[in-house]
């Protein structure tokens, strides 16, 4: 198996349907779906019709063989030292069980020879992935902005109390009529170079969607919440921003 092979094979990295944010409730909250990712760097020579010929063709395939929701993004706003993170990354989420299934179809993959002539897959992933909210309008959306903010818990905090603190948030955005995401993702394999124990991510349909809800949180104490979060549960960097597309989604 080539190394690209490797990394797509674990590339079942949500946003953005219900198989990839969103997750079976319980009173405990939410499963956890699989979520893979692999950072990717235009080759040199590249330009941006071959890397839109790579990501067609692996969207067509994915359109076969991919049993969830498989997106790529790009930066938009983030710190230098994450430049490492590459020019694309490559995510994909669905359920733990259909990892396998999906793992043998990249045996077959007719794709990898268009993607190596446009970008170098250079690191890969799998962690856990916990929808918390997801507003109705979002569901059937295919681009939009994405926002990754990497927390380290704070000594004697347990995943249970994370949990309940991510649960109350989830409900007062809910309220709020937020238009968007709310999401965890759990560090699992070939991520803990990743800062901190896990990520929130949000998302929202486009990058004035994110200017509004910044205005919020700057202006209209939306920043009373995150005060107590980062007190009490967990210690949280800034974030990094990346605009999303939907390659493919599952039917459902």
């Amino acid at each position: 198996m080539t190394l690209l092979k490797k990394l797509l094979a674990i590339l079942i990295t949500a946003t953005f349907a219900t198989v990839s944010y969103g997750s079976d409730e319980t009173p405990e909250g939410p499963q956890a779906i699989a979520t893979l990712a692999a950072t990717c760097f235009i080759n040199e020579g590249a330009d941006e019709d071959d890397v839109e010929d790579a990501l067609e063709s692996l969207s067509k395939w994915a359109k076969k063989n991919h049993p969830g929701l498989l997106s790529a993004l790009t930066p938009a706003f983030r710190s230098a030292n994450e430049s490492e993170y590459g020019d694309i990354i490559l995510q994909s989420w669905m359920p733990f069980e259909a990892v396998g299934k999906f793992d043998e179809a990249i045996e077959e993959g007719d794709f990898q020879e268009d993607l190596q002539e446009a970008i170098t897959c250079k690191g890969s992933s799998l962690g856990g992935w916990y929808g918390y909210y997801m507003s109705e309008s979002f569901r059937d959306l295919d681009t939009g902005v994405v926002a990754y903010q990497h927390c380290s818990t704070l000594e004697g905090v347990s995943g249970k109390t994370v949990g309940e603190y991510a649960s109350q948030e989830a409900a007062q955005i809910a309220e709020a009529g937020f238009d968007g995401v709310l999401a965890y993702m759990d560090r699992g394999v070939g991520d803990r170079n990743l800062p901190g124990d896990f990520s929130k991510v949000y998302a929202w349909p486009s990058m004035g969607s994110f200017a509004n809800a910044a205005n919020n949180f700057w202006n209209n104490n939306g920043w009373e919440f995150d005060e107590e979060f980062q007190s009490k549960v967990a210690q949280c960097g800034s974030g990094n921003i990346y605009r999303f597309r939907n390659l493919h989604r599952a039917a459902q």
